[in-house]
């Protein structure tokens, strides 16, 4: 059995999204973003299950712009927590936070199109098991 931290699963998933101050020309975010974009696999799948909860707190934060204490954000499945509306403006509400200038880099895995619309397409990787393709192929 293999043991994974989940700051490793992340590394696996999204590692090959490097941080390049070019590549953020046009970006609306001031900090270094990393987004996964699960495209089949739902939030019960067991492959989330230890790590399912991670970033809930500061997605509330983030939304009722309460204090972020840490410079490096990770979401996991935050539309489990947000209303449309929230989603839509998951990342604007990040952006214009008054903790901005703290983070440094947010991870964020999700399967809402209403929360990436922003990202540009470098900073995200959809994201599919080869096992998936028949289990959620809408059979």
């Amino acid at each position: 059995m293999k043991v994974s931290s989940a700051a490793s699963i992340f590394e696996d998933l999204l590692g090959d999204i490097k941080y390049d101050p070019d590549s953020n020309a046009g970006c609306l975010y001031p900090f270094f973003i990393r987004v996964g974009l699960i495209q089949r696999r739902p939030p019960r799948h067991e492959f989330f299950q230890f790590f399912l909860d991670l970033g809930m707190a500061d997605t509330v934060n983030v939304i009722e712009r309460k204090r972020i204490r840490k410079s490096s954000l990770t979401f996991v499945f935050p539309e489990r927590w947000l209303g449309i509306a929230e989603q839509q403006g998951f990342m604007h509400a990040m952006a214009t936070h008054p903790d901005v200038s703290k983070i440094k880099q947010v991870d964020l895995l999700t399967s809402s199109p209403l929360i990436i619309g922003d990202f540009l397409r470098d900073h995200i990787r959809i994201i599919t098991w080869p096992e998936d393709k028949d289990k959620y192929n809408g059979n």
